[in-house]
């Protein structure tokens, strides 16, 4: 047995003008999905960009926001995650702290992910 740490300080930081967090990733290419584990703190944030493949991300601490291509900003919390199709612009980001787990690939639906049924907020 080995104990795995996925802990911020064992994660790849991002900081640019645009952009802060830090990541960890867990799967990579493994028939076409990725997983990560990502931390935000304080007014972190990850910038407006276009999905380059299906997308889950699921707020697993803390509190913050998401948004979708009309930029208009949702809160999230743990426990609630959002889904972004391949194509679709968002951005994700704290003012406090936040850590999510990322799930992305190809054709995630609810046949391949139970979770997706389980939709509380489909508009924006």
């Amino acid at each position: 047995m080995k104990i795995i740490s996925f802990e911020k300080e064992f994660g790849a930081s991002v900081d640019t003008e645009s952009a802060r967090f830090t990541a960890s990733r867990i799967l990579l290419d493994a028939s076409d999905i990725r997983m990560g584990y990502m931390y935000l703190g304080k007014d972190d944030k990850i910038p407006f960009h276009e999905a380059q493949a299906d997308q889950f991300f699921m707020i697993v601490t803390g509190t913050g926001w998401v948004c979708d291509g009309d930029k208009n900003k949702l809160p999230v919390t743990s426990g609630k995650a959002a889904f972004w199709k391949k194509g679709e612009f968002h951005a994700a980001g704290t003012d406090s702290q936040m850590t999510a787990m990322v799930i992305e690939g190809q054709n995630l639906n609810t046949q391949n992910m139970p979770v997706l049924k389980n939709v509380i907020k489909s508009e924006w």
